[in-house]
């Protein structure tokens, strides 16, 4: 189920897993792009017509929002342990994504020139969240507690009804508990076009962001510019740094976690330093999928990209793991100072035996929204100001530009913009 090999760096098994990605079928493109037009052209029309098609889902009968009876029967349905797991676990987030609001700063020049730097969040903003299948409850929360704290006033939330028009009770709970009630029942390459577009019912929104399937994930690609989007986000994956102190049924559990996808482009990868080791990490593999029924979910993954890998050194590990730049890093180290120094290529990084990769998850305060499939080596997680824009205040006074023309002119002359020089002329 999951493959032992001597690491190295053309390690065919490595080099399997570096070509991973989480690519969009191109037939996927052809079907979407028509959505798009259709929706851009014939508004609420095209839109009832693609959710009827694809989703079974009949929006003039079910309504296109949610209603105020809904979301009271919603608080009814789900059990106070679940109320209470969602207050702690928002608290968190609140607790962590306000401390990355940014501040707005002044800065005055010798010269009298005063710049200012002032940050304002979005106006309006759609969250996609796939709820019919397994109802993505953390990542609804993940999506929307970065977007209140920013400030944003407008928030609609997209989630696939089934056939009657029904939402998982359990997220109409958490986005009454946020405080978030525009909620429409709609989905898919069709849904996201309405919100980047604007239809005779559906909001224009400024950004989209959330998960979903290949349709949906096309979609945001294409409407990029006319929205802004978060990322596109691909299957998911972890990768695990052990020593020999490490309990390799921690190991073999947290690698379980992120294949259990079932997708199979999922990726889940150990580095540890013997043999020994690493067979006691797939034993322990194969115990705890059979016992716990995860062989299926978990068996195309591990096929395709579970790795156990033997390295030299932890340093050896650390270097491989930068190379991936995984979503989820783990470091199960009796020392983690030195690899989590030099450690930049990962979305979130989890240090000790105990900061199990589903902390991250659930409940925390971090996010869970993250880059895969390679992109943390230049891109960061969901956080607060993905929802909000900076911009520059400019006060120039007359001396200023007085002693400063001379230089702003020949730097404009140099790249042969004349009128952006003769501005500067004429008020000298």
């Amino acid at each position: 189920m999951v493959t032992i090999s001597k690491f190295s760096r053309d390690n065919k098994r490595f080099l399997n897993l570096l070509a991973r990605k989480g690519g969009i079928p191109s037939s996927v493109e052809t079907t979407v792009r028509q959505i798009l037009t259709e929706v851009k052209m014939r508004g609420d029309a095209a839109l009832h017509a693609y959710m009827q098609k694809f989703d079974q889902v009949d929006i003039g009968r079910v309504g296109l929002f949610v209603s105020e009876k809904e979301f009271t029967a919603a608080k009814e349905e789900v059990s106070p342990e679940f109320k209470q797991a969602i207050k702690r676990a928002c608290d968190n987030l609140f607790t962590f994504h306000k401390r990355q609001l940014p501040t707005n700063f002044c800065e005055t020049y010798p010269d009298g020139a005063v710049l200012e730097r002032h940050y304002t969040p979005l106006s309006c903003i759609a969250v996609t969240v796939p709820g019919n299948m397994a109802p993505l409850i953390s990542t609804l929360y993940m999506n929307l507690i970065p977007a209140i704290v920013a400030g944003v006033p407008e928030i609609y939330i997209l989630t696939k009804p089934g056939s009657d028009g029904s939402i998982d009770p359990h997220l109409l709970y958490v986005a009454d508990y946020l405080g978030v009630k525009n909620y429409y029942r709609l989905s898919g390459a069709q849904g996201i076009a309405a919100v980047a577009y604007g239809t005779e019912t559906v909001k224009k929104v400024d950004a989209v962001v959330g998960p979903g399937n290949h349709f949906t994930q096309m979609a945001k690609k294409l409407l990029y510019g006319e929205v802004k989007i978060d990322a596109l986000a691909g299957p998911s994956e972890i990768a695990i740094i052990a020593d020999e102190k490490a309990n390799p049924t921690f190991i073999a559990a947290d690698m379980l976690s992120q294949a259990e996808h079932g997708t199979g482009f999922e990726a889940s990868s150990a580095f540890c330093l013997s043999m020994e080791t690493a067979k006691k990490i797939q034993a322990e593999l194969f115990r705890l999928a059979e016992e716990n029924n995860l062989v299926d979910a978990t068996k195309k993954t591990f096929e395709n990209y579970g790795d156990i890998f033997i390295v030299d050194s932890i340093k050896e590990a650390v270097d491989a793991v930068n190379a991936i730049a995984p979503e989820h890093a783990e470091l199960l180290l009796d020392d983690c100072d030195e690899a989590l120094n030099t450690l930049s290529n990962a979305g979130a990084v989890f240090v000790g035996a105990y900061s199990t990769e589903p902390v991250g998850d659930y409940f925390c305060g971090t996010n869970h929204i993250l880059p895969t499939c390679g992109t943390a080596r230049f891109s960061s997680g969901m956080s607060v100001q993905e929802f909000m824009r900076g911009y520059s205040v400019i006060r120039y006074p007359k001396d200023a530009l007085k002693q400063n023309a001379d230089h702003i002119i020949r730097l404009a002359e140099a790249e042969g913009m004349r009128a952006h020089a003769l501005a500067v002329k004429v008020r000298m």
